[in-house]
Formats: C-alpha cells, sequence, structure tokens
C-alpha cells in the first residue's frame, strides 16, 4: 500500500505563477507541483549552502581581526594612540 504525502496548500498568486512561468523553459513538461516541490528542495538546499558560506566569511574575518598576521605592523598598531597624539 502507498504512503500517503500530506499535501501542503500553497497560493498562486502572480509572484509563483511568473517564477513558475520563467523556469518551466528548464522543466519542460513537469507538472506544477512537481516543479513547486523540486523548485523549494532545490532552494532550501541553496539557502543551506549560503548560510554556511556566510558563517564562513564570519569566521575568517573574525580570525583575521584577532590573529597576528604579517599583514598588519602589530607594533605600530598597539602603539597607534602615540602615534596619532604626539605632539
Amino acid at each position: 500500500m502507498p504512503k500517503s504525502w500530506k499535501r501542503i496548500p500553497v497560493v498562486h498568486d502572480r509572484e509563483l505563477r511568473d517564477a513558475l512561468a520563467e523556469v518551466a523553459p528548464y522543466y519542460p513538461g513537469v507538472a506544477p507541483a512537481r516543479l513547486v516541490h523540486d523548485l523549494t528542495v532545490k532552494g532550501a538546499q541553496a539557502v543551506v549552502r549560503e548560510q554556511e558560506s556566510a558563517g564562513r566569511a564570519i569566521e575568517a574575518l573574525v580570525a583575521f581581526s584577532t590573529e597576528r598576521r604579517d599583514l598588519i605592523d602589530w607594533d605600530v598598531l598597539e602603539r597607534i594612540d602615540d602615534h596619532a597624539y604626539r605632539a
């Protein structure tokens, strides 16, 4: 006996209609419900990749700002007030 999956109602408004029409040439013969399903899954995967990428970028910026590297003259930076307010 096949499983019966729960359906999720989606409003077929102008924005969804336009989006489906825009991608329809890339999915010839695919039913709209299948297209909504597949695009939702792909969209969720893209959001996860985007968030993970953003997290890695933030971590890289944190590492850059807290770890000593040759790109910055740390001795000068530590005495920046002395250099800036020298009379």
